[in-house]
């Protein structure tokens, strides 16, 4: 399972309009989610394939800004 952090100019629910439909087939409505309240708007997806390139695709083509955050097991914990 690859996890993949992103940093993203999604301010809000509203925002979402124009990517969700998109996101929810290529990985499903429960797999990827943001984290609104966070100051870098944390996009967070889970794949059973690496998808950072086509992640970056679908936020840059809608208008947003996407970074993708390297992180860590270790940084968790886990």
């Amino acid at each position: 399972m690859n996890i993949m952090i992103f940093k993203t100019s999604v301010q809000d629910q509203k925002d979402l309009i124009s990517i969700r439909p998109v996101m929810n087939t290529l990985f499903g409505e429960k797999n990827w989610s943001f984290a609104f309240e966070d100051v870098d708007k944390i996009l967070r997806v889970v794949s059973s394939i690496p998808a950072v390139a086509v992640v970056k695709h679908v936020l840059l083509n809608n208008g947003f800004f996407c970074e993708e955050l390297p992180y860590s097991l270790d940084d968790f914990d886990v």
